[in-house]
Parts: C-alpha cells; structure tokens; sequence
C-alpha cells in the first residue's frame, strides 16, 4: 500500500499554500499533465520541519503548464528559464512556487553545469539525476492520488535510518560540490553517510585532481554551508578530507571555537571565517573570483601572519596594528597564532574612539590639517593608554598642550 502524505501536507503547509496546489491540481487535471511535489519540500514533510521553499515538477513542459494556470488567472509568471523550462510563478496571497520540467541531463565536465539531453521525459527519469536519495522523494498532486508519495530509490528508508545516500557510483564525479552539499544535509538532519557513499567520496577526494571543476559552483556552496555556522559541519569538512576539494590545509582547530568567535562577535562574512582558516593557496583564492570586500578578508589575514608581532608592547601599537583590518581577519589571525593581542583589540581597544572633531580643535587654535592629524593621535594614545576617558578630558588634554 503507498503511503500517501494528504494528512501531513495539511498540517505542514500553510492554507494559502494548500489553496494554490489545489488550482494546480485542478488544472493538471483539466489539462493532461501530471505534477508533484518534489525533493525538500516532501523531505520536510516527513521530517515535520519548516518548509521554506515549495517546487513542483510537471511531467512534460513546465511552461506549457504554467501558462495555462497564468491564461485562467490563477497565478502570475514572475520569471521563465527558458533553456531548462522552469518557472517561478506567484498565486492569491503571494505564494510563490518554482515549477520544473522532468528533464534528463549529463555533465560534459564534472562540478560545471549540466547540458539538458531531453525535457519531458518520465518522473522516474528526472529523479535519477539528482543528489541524494532523501531529496529525490515526490508526491503526486493529481485528484486521482493526490499526496502518495512516490519513491524509486528507498528515500523513505533512508530518511528513517538517518543515512545520506547518493543514487549512482558517479554521483561526485558529475558534480564534486555534491560532496559540500552533504555535509549540510548530514548537519542539517544529523545524517551519516552509507559505507559506499564514503567509499565513493573518499576515491575521489583521494584519486581526482580538481582542477576542472566550478569554482564559482564550489564557492556558493562552501558559503551556503559555512553560513549556517554549524561547527559540526566544520568538523566534518576536515575530518572526512573535503578540504582536499579545495586545496585546503587541515589546522588545528575545532568548529566549536570558531562558532564561538562568531557568535562572540558577530562578523558579517560568517563563512569565511570558517574559510579562511583552511584556504591558504593564493592560486585558489584567485579562482574563487570573490568580490572586493571578500579579497580584502584574505589580504588582511595574509597582512596579519606575514607581519611581524614582536614590537607590540603597548595598547596604541595593538590599536595601530589592527585597526584597517576586518574583523573577519581578525578572528581568523586568532585562531591560526592564538595571539592575545586580537582578542585584545577585538574586546577592548577598538571600541576605543575618539571624540573630539577636527573642527572642534580649529575652534581651540590647530588649524593646521597636518597638526590636527597629529592632535587626534596624540589624544587616541592617552585613552588607549587610559590617562583620559571622556570627551573633558580630550578637551583639557588639548587645552595643556596649547598653551
């Protein structure tokens, strides 16, 4: 007897959601298509998580459906891909739903995009070509058994068992990111990996060179997973050798300490910190193709380990040392050296500031701009130094040393 997921759709779908997966359905049926939920969205159900993202895949042409539920009103095209025949489509109270056509794919190179062989193809053959077996689960939408669930590769099972399963021995050579993506699911859903998945992730970690793969498809998913600052996710990344995908080095470092920092602090750029201990290749970084803000965490970090720290010996030299520096890189020349100075500064010195204004000391007679650079650092080192506090005091300071 299928298993049929009517009930746990009711009660893990919001009302407004239901509505519009109601309209599809009528208008599948109406029109000849057959249309599922698919992947996370029928994994979450059976997990009873919070769904975030609804996505359907229409057996046929997804456009073709889409523009028959759009010429009935029944919802708006946001957005049409018209190369794989996908939709983004947005229904009464702003549900959006992301329809998809089956579609058979190959990677004519592994970690780039897949090239689209055929659209249209069968439900069973679309499953085939994705990641892992417990996101590659559907329900049907249709009147006739609307919510079975249909599983051709024992999700179900695995999802019980907790276990992370690809589909085929050359899932990671398609597509290596694959091998990232599950240490996100394995954190997510406290998953383990089957013993020939890690077989088939450890020969290609061990075997392949990587070169050729996407790094612009490796960078968007070491930042979607690194931004869940999970530190088990971390741990696993160097314990299970997925730093070899990036040519990475493994430090001595645990995730609980990193996710400490950044829970401590909280940086902006999460993921890199987590990055930014393992990744040391320049010639890698370059392939990242980070924006100007991330290149400039590197660089700090980099500025930070190649300077010499020996001269430091008093709070303003501390200050000056770090002060054009992010806070990301900070952290991370921390956790590499264990140098107390970056906590130091992080804690205490760079919430130091000072506040009197240059106008303020044109008003008390330094109306060289030369002499009110050297004012300002004469004042920040007595308060680093904590011979003055508050804005009085700047004002005496200066006052002494104008007479």
């Amino acid at each position: 007897m299928s298993l049929n997921l009517k009930e746990k759709m009711q009660t893990g779908l919001s009302q407004n959601v239901l509505n519009a997966l109601e309209l599809c359905s009528q208008a599948a049926d109406e029109y000849g298509f057959k249309i599922y939920l698919i992947g996370g969205v029928v994994r979450d159900l059976l997990l009873e998580k919070e769904i975030f993202d609804i996505d359907v895949t229409v057996e046929g042409n997804a456009t073709d459906f889409c523009h028959k539920l759009a010429d009935k009103k029944i919802c708006k095209i946001l957005q049409v891909q018209n190369d794989l025949k996908t939709v983004k489509a947005c229904f009464k109270n702003n549900i959006e739903i992301d329809f998809a056509s089956t579609r058979q794919e190959f990677y004519p190179r592994r970690g780039h995009l897949p090239v689209v062989v055929r659209i249209g193809c069968t439900l069973e053959e679309d499953i085939y070509r994705r990641d892992f077996t417990i996101n590659s689960l559907a329900i049907s939408l249709n009147k006739k058994n609307f919510g079975e669930i249909i599983d051709y590769v024992s999700g179900i099972d695995d999802l019980k068992n907790k276990t992370l399963k690809v589909l085929h021995d050359n899932s990671f050579n398609e597509d290596p990111t694959r091998i990232i993506r599950g240490l996100k699911f394995a954190a997510r859903f406290n998953l383990h990996r089957d013993r020939h998945t890690k077989e088939l992730q450890d020969n290609y970690l061990k075997n392949s060179l990587h070169e050729d793969i996407s790094w612009a498809r490796v960078k968007q998913e070491l930042k979607q997973t690194f931004s869940l600052n999970n530190a088990r996710v971390y741990d696993m990344f160097l314990l299970n050798g997925v730093y070899k995908l990036i040519y990475g080095e493994k430090p001595e470092i645990k995730g609980l300490e990193i996710k400490t920092l950044i829970d401590k602090y909280a940086p902006e750029h999460t993921w890199l910190i987590y990055l930014g201990c393992i990744l040391k290749n320049d010639k890698i970084i370059e392939n990242f193709c980070f924006t100007r803000q991330e290149k400039k965490i590197f660089s700090d970090r980099d500025y930070l380990l190649n300077n010499s720290l020996s001269i430091i010996n008093s709070n303003y030299e501390i200050y000056k040392f770090f002060e054009k520096r992010s806070m990301e890189s900070i952290i991370i020349f921390y956790l590499l050296t264990r140098r107390k100075e970056a906590l130091i500064y992080l804690e205490k010195l760079s919430q130091i500031k000072v506040l009197i204004k240059g106008d303020e000391l044109k008003e008390m007679g330094i109306t060289d701009g030369l002499e009110i650079g050297k004012m300002l650092d004469k004042i920040l080192k007595k308060k680093l130094s904590g011979s003055i506090s508050n804005k009085n005091d700047e004002i005496e300071f200066v006052k002494s040393q104008t007479k």
